[in-house]
C-alpha cells in the first residue's frame, strides 16, 4: 500500500497533460482550468474507489474531462453567456480572444471549428494518443462511432487547410 498513489500525487504528475487536453478540447485557456478543476473536484470524492476498483485515475479523470466539456457545449449552446462589469471589463476580455487569435495556427482555427465531439475525438487520438477502444469507453460511443467521427473530423481539417493554402498563396 505504500506504493499507492495519493490524490496529491495523481494531481501534480497529470496536471499538465489534462490542462493541455482541456485547452484543446475548448480552445479557452480559463474554460479548460474551470474544466479540470471541477474534474479534479469530481475525481477526489471517488478517489478511495478508483484506486480501489483498479482503474487507472487519469483514464477515469481524462473522461470526467471530455464529458464535462461536451456538456458545457451544450450547455453554452443553449443560453448564451452575458458579460458583467463595464466596457473596460469587456475590452480587456476580447483583447485576450484577439490576442489568442493572432497567435493562432491555421489548424488552431480549423479544430476549433469542428464539432465537440469531432474535436474530442481528434484531440484524444492524436494528441492523447488513445486508441480507438479507450475513445469510445472514455466518451460512451461504440468503436464504429469513434470511426466515423475520425474520418469526418480529418475530412473537415484536410478541406479546410487546403482552402486556407488556396488563399494564401
Amino acid at each position: 500500500m505504500d506504493d499507492e498513489l495519493t490524490f496529491d500525487e495523481f494531481v501534480a504528475t497529470s496536471a499538465g497533460r489534462l490542462l493541455r487536453t482541456a485547452v484543446f478540447l475548448v480552445y479557452d485557456r480559463h474554460l479548460a482550468e474551470d474544466l479540470l478543476q471541477t474534474t479534479y473536484e469530481r475525481v477526489a470524492r471517488r478517489w478511495a474507489r478508483i484506486v480501489r476498483g483498479g482503474h487507472r485515475p487519469e483514464a477515469y479523470a481524462r473522461k470526467v474531462l471530455v464529458n464535462l466539456a461536451i456538456d458545457d457545449h451544450k450547455r453554452r449552446g443553449r443560453r448564451r453567456d452575458v458579460p458583467v462589469g463595464g466596457v473596460v471589463d469587456v475590452d480587456r476580455l476580447a483583447g485576450v480572444r484577439e490576442a489568442y487569435e493572432a497567435g493562432g495556427t491555421p489548424l488552431d482555427d480549423v479544430l476549433a471549428t469542428l464539432p465537440v465531439k469531432q474535436r474530442a475525438v481528434v484531440v484524444l487520438r492524436y494528441w492523447c494518443d488513445l486508441s480507438e477502444q479507450e475513445i469510445a469507453e472514455a466518451l460512451g460511443i461504440s468503436r464504429g462511432t469513434v470511426k466515423s467521427h475520425t474520418a469526418r473530423a480529418m475530412t473537415a481539417l484536410r478541406r479546410q487547410l487546403t482552402e486556407e493554402e488556396a488563399v494564401h498563396e
